[in-house]
């Protein structure tokens, strides 16, 4: 009985319906983000030495009047706290608060389980071009899946258009250049005879 279905899921597919299940991914689930889920966030000395991305990203964007730091007491002694350096604590402005986006995210950890946060800091959205091809569907825990590709649109943050924010977040900057042309993907599944997208953890 479930092949059947299947099928007809599978002859039922077309792309206006494929789009209309990205573009609902993409209202929801379009956010780039930095994973930067609560603040404020310390750069401790070691950080700084070993030049960590938020050691060498945070303060371009302090620069940039997104966030700002203070020194702060290392939860090492004194003496080593001294000899290392100081901490740093960088907390939002006003105009960083505006891409801290209070919603619950689900990513997907390093053992590719799901995380949920509270928050997250977002510097651009994708809103979709066109969806430009999608593979065969097939069924996945009882439901028919597809992966759609698509092209999109970008909106970023005003800020990210600084060089040398676009050198210390190279990975935001390659998205922001490929709108129009570069390949997303969003999988979704055909779900009481609608196609809807699949969220990380689903």
């Amino acid at each position: 009985m479930y092949m059947a279905g299947a099928q007809a899921g599978t002859a039922d597919l077309k792309p206006q319906e494929l789009t209309r299940a990205v573009q609902a991914f993409l209202v929801d689930h379009g956010d780039l983000c930095l994973a930067m889920y609560t603040w404020p966030r310390d750069v401790t000395a070691a950080d700084q030495q070993e030049n960590s991305h938020e050691a060498v990203q945070l303060p371009v964007l302090e620069r940039l009047g997104v966030v700002r730091s203070v020194e702060v007491p290392d939860s090492a002694s004194a003496d080593m706290a001294a000899a290392a350096g100081p901490t740093k604590r960088y907390s939002l402005t006003a105009k960083g608060r505006e891409y801290y986006l209070r919603k619950k995210l689900v990513t997907l950890n390093v053992h590719t389980q799901p995380e949920e946060h509270d928050a997250d800091f977002c510097v651009a959205h994708l809103t979709l071009d066109k969806v430009v091809k999608w593979s065969p569907p097939e069924p996945v825990h009882d439901h028919l899946q597809t992966v759609g590709k698509y092209t999109y649109h970008i909106k970023a943050a005003p800020f990210l258009s600084d060089p040398e924010a676009q050198k210390v977040f190279p990975i935001v900057d390659r998205i922001i250049r490929g709108a129009g042309t570069q390949i997303m993907t969003a999988t979704v599944q055909l779900k009481d005879g609608r196609w809807v997208p699949v969220l990380p953890g689903q």
